[in-house]
């Protein structure tokens, strides 16, 4: 496999893009946050990269119940979020991510596949043979190497590299969630990835259809690029909007940074039960979890919905 063959074309277009991604990492990097307030919306931003990576494949992976998929996916992103001097890309980095999206779901997990793969459209049309399984090894190899070297901007890199990644298609299964891993590994160690607070997989499921049509050209990436670069902006600008209507200081003056995750939670997870809440805040004992909702309950910030086994919590609509 000749990875010179790939090409890709920065537009002007493109380019300004890339400018305007200079200027809003800038913005992330100077956001006159608090730290526990910024831990409240990283968590936010790995259940959904993780959850939205996984109905990109139409997994039914919800936030109220992100199954197998979506949990293996959010520790994987916590686990890439919490390395701060990450080695440069490898065949072992490649192979642990896999093995962390697909740990417990396929007995192959981490390992390439073992025999000749095609990747098929909804129709069952062939539309792509991946390279021969026993060449796996050597082109995962050069892969990596040729993405360490490549000297364009951190951001292109990223999106070579999953794009080329899906081209090789080295794993049975898992390719799609492993390649935006390892895209997502390669933003955070170039410190592209917005201090962990924009999700481009959520924008990735809302435009599925784009998403894969950017990624069927066989050599050229510069659609993927172009998609890839509309992603970053959308999102980082997005989450700078909702940065922009927190709640107001009276609020935030009466919440313990728990609590004020605990509403989080529930402003951005609607009809919340108390299991979900239970399952997102697993070090909290359940009397404790209570007594904060309850708490949230008096100062008037959420409501309880139904009765026994079928209660929920909503947030009053006057602070959504």
């Amino acid at each position: 496999m000749d990875f010179n063959q790939y090409k890709w074309n920065i537009s002007f277009q493109a380019q300004n893009q890339i400018n305007e991604i200079e200027i809003l990492k800038k913005v992330f990097e100077k956001l006159p946050l608090p730290e526990p307030e910024i831990q409240i919306i990283r968590k936010r931003f790995f259940l959904n990269s993780a959850v939205s990576s996984a109905q990109v494949e139409n997994i039914p992976s919800t936030i109220q119940s992100p199954r197998r998929e979506g949990k293996n996916l959010e520790l994987a992103y916590k686990w890439i979020y919490a390395n701060h001097d990450l080695p440069e890309l490898s065949v072992d980095i490649i192979k642990n991510l896999h093995f962390r999206a697909m740990t417990g779901l396929s007995g192959s997990a981490g390992q390439f596949r073992n025999e000749p793969w095609g990747v098929f459209n909804e129709g069952g049309t062939e539309i792509h043979h991946a390279p021969l399984h026993t060449l796996l090894p050597q082109l995962v190899k050069q892969l990596s190497s040729y993405i360490n070297n490549l000297n364009d901007h951190p951001v292109i890199k990223s999106t070579v590299s999953q794009f080329i990644f899906e081209k090789i298609h080295p794993f049975a299964d898992g390719n799609g969630r492993t390649g935006r891993l390892i895209s997502f590994y390669l933003l955070h160690k170039s410190s592209y990835d917005f201090g962990g607070l924009v999700s481009i997989e959520k924008y990735i499921n809302k435009n599925r259809g784009l998403y894969y049509q950017a990624l069927e050209p066989s050599h050229n990436c510069s659609l993927f690029i172009d998609f890839f670069l509309d992603a970053i902006i959308s999102q980082a600008n997005q989450t700078l909007e909702e940065l922009k209507n927190p709640l107001p200081d009276t609020y935030k003056s009466k919440l313990l940074p728990r609590r004020r995750e605990l509403l989080e939670t529930i402003k951005d997870h609607p009809e919340c039960s108390f299991d979900f809440l239970h399952r997102r805040f697993m070090n909290l004992n359940p009397v404790s979890l209570h007594r904060d909702l309850k708490y949230l309950r008096e100062q008037n910030l959420i409501d309880k919905l139904g009765s026994t086994q079928a209660v929920v919590y909503v947030a009053k609509s006057d602070i959504l």
